[in-house]
């Protein structure tokens, strides 16, 4: 289940589960704006941001362009609308491309996955399938030893993918079966009742009803156990509840063999692209469309708010970066796996418009088409951008893990001009390093603010979120901070400032994931340190 559809599910509990509610999590709760504090005054691991803007008072500074690489943005939330890129070369809403860049009407950025109106899909497929389903023709029937290496990395990268498709195409084949015909489905459920005693059941209990070899049936029932909670009562009670909320319900539980493991599904088609033609640049829109949608822009806006959500304007919160510009650009879908073409795409987009730092708050266990998004990477590199990437969020050593999109080219050499970022909570004691957080002494720079993070979201809302995507845009928000106030310096000196000047714990924390094991902190990055807004300050000032 990808990051979205956890949420959804959520909902889905919540809605269920309402008339047992009320267990609340026990949990010490972090000070407000805790991302902000000092390590030292404060006892919070936050980045000392105010001592920061202390010793930049009376200094000027130069607007700075930020490309959020997301899910896109809400260019007009309450808190963020002051602080959107503008092209002062484009012409809004006439159709033409005013500055020749290729991207028609692009005033405030470029979605890659977006109608030319702007309507934007929300699911896409993971990885997996879609490596499957662009590399299959090529490489199913292949002679690795006749292939290129660029090709035989992506013949290797297929034959890691189409075993776990083909799996889990099969394990949902049941599903498919039960939802293919709602009013079937709904026959079949009747029949089920009418073999369930009317009283308090159990997943098992539904599980045992003999369909004596009816496809259907076995289909439904299994279907229908593996969702069933006590909570709900009798099996009649419970298929109500199913009908009266069936639209999320079939949402929820369809999602794997209507999309993620369907080789037929294409969100595509609207955009106009072929997914396979890599030299493909100038598609897309130039607007994402949120209209009612709970999911679109959701995280890209968030992240945005973190890096400059307006400072001192008593709305919401204030972000870190006060004469940042945000670029939109949509490159990752609601649900499902970023595709390397959109990213490769979006670094260039943002690189050829004059962004200075790019924030991309996502990640994936296979890249098919690595050599593009490492083509841009150096694109970005040789046009002196800062690029600041988030760790991923399963508790993994990256280092001895596959991890996309890599610092680490294919040559083996890092890239001079990538940050990776892990979560950091607010306690200053074992359970600083968050248990979701990637790490690794060679793959990850620096720690972060990244666990119950306040920001913006769609339509003038807030909410908190936590992980390796909140606390890479904190790191994008200082390193803004720096080239908007020190322009002289170069991506890899900000780079560099950001290590050297962090904050050093000297203790011994909890290693994230599953383990208890206890690991010194310095262990699980390269830096060994927090992002220190204020020590990064003080340095560059030496510069």
């Amino acid at each position: 289940m990808n990051r979205s559809m956890l949420i959804y599910y959520a909902c889905w509990c919540l809605l269920l589960f309402l008339p047992t509610a009320g267990q609340t999590q026990n949990r010490r709760q972090p000070p407000a704006n805790w991302q902000y504090l000092d390590p030292v005054t404060d006892s919070v691991a936050g980045i000392n941001l105010q001592r920061a803007y202390d010793l930049l008072k009376n200094r000027k500074s130069v607007p700075v362009i930020v490309g959020i690489l997301d899910s896109g943005v809400d260019v007009n939330h309450e808190d963020l609308r002051d602080v959107i890129w503008e092209n002062p070369n484009e012409i809004s809403d006439n159709n033409t491309d005013d500055d020749k860049n290729g991207y028609t009407d692009d005033r405030n950025g470029w979605n890659f996955m977006g109608a030319k109106d702007g309507t934007t899909y929300e699911y896409d497929q993971p990885e997996i399938t879609q490596t499957y389903v662009l590399l299959k023709d090529k490489y199913d029937k292949a002679d690795r030893t006749k292939l290129s290496p660029a090709e035989q990395r992506q013949y290797d990268t297929y034959q890691a993918a189409k075993p776990v498709f083909l799996q889990r195409y099969e394990s949902v084949r049941q599903k498919r079966i039960a939802l293919a015909d709602t009013a079937k489905f709904w026959q079949a459920a009747t029949q089920l009742g009418a073999l369930l005693s009317d009283t308090l059941l159990s997943q098992q209990k539904i599980r045992s009803v003999d369909v004596k070899g009816d496809s259907l049936l076995l289909a439904v029932r299994n279907l229908l156990a593996s969702t069933y909670n006590p909570a709900y009562g009798s099996f009649r009670k419970y298929v109500q509840i199913v009908h009266q909320n069936w639209a999320l319900f079939r949402k929820i539980t369809a999602s794997d063999a209507d999309i993620a493991y369907n080789p037929d599904y294409n969100p595509r088609q609207e955009v106009g692209d072929d997914p396979a033609n890599l030299s493909e640049r100038y598609y897309g829109s130039p607007t994402l469309k949120i209209g009612q949608s709970q999911q679109l822009a959701v995280h890209g806006t968030h992240v945005a708010g973190i890096v400059a959500a307006k400072r001192g304007n008593g709305l919401g919160v204030d972000g870190i970066a006060d004469n940042a510009r945000i670029m939109m650009i949509a490159v990752v879908p609601a649900n499902g796996d970023e595709r390397d073409k959109d990213v490769a795409n979006g670094i260039r987009y943002a690189v050829e418009n004059g962004a200075k730092v790019i924030n991309m708050s996502f990640g994936k266990r296979l890249s098919p088409f690595k050599e593009q998004v490492d083509a841009a990477i150096r694109f970005a590199e040789e046009h002196d951008v800062l690029i600041v990437h988030a760790a991923g969020n399963n508790g993994e050593n990256i280092d001895s893990i596959p991890a996309f999109p890599s610092a680490k080219y294919e040559n083996g050499q890092l890239a001079k001009n990538v940050l990776v970022v892990g979560n950091n909570t607010w306690q200053l004691n074992t359970g600083l390093v968050a248990r979701s957080s990637s790490y690794g002494l060679a793959m990850v720079d620096i720690f972060a603010p990244g666990t119950d993070i306040v920001s913006t979201v769609p339509n003038n809302q807030y909410a908190s979120f936590s992980g390796t995507s909140m606390a890479a845009p904190h790191v994008a928000g200082v390193a803004a901070l720096l080239r908007s106030y020190f322009p002289k310096l170069t991506a890899v000196q900000v780079k560099d400032i950001l290590l050297k000047s962090s904050y050093k714990p000297s203790f011994s924390v909890q290693k994230p994931g599953r383990s208890s094991q206890s690991v010194a902190f310095n262990a699980l990055s390269r830096s060994g340190g927090l992002l220190n807004a204020y020590e990064a300050v003080k340095m560059a000032l030496t510069f």
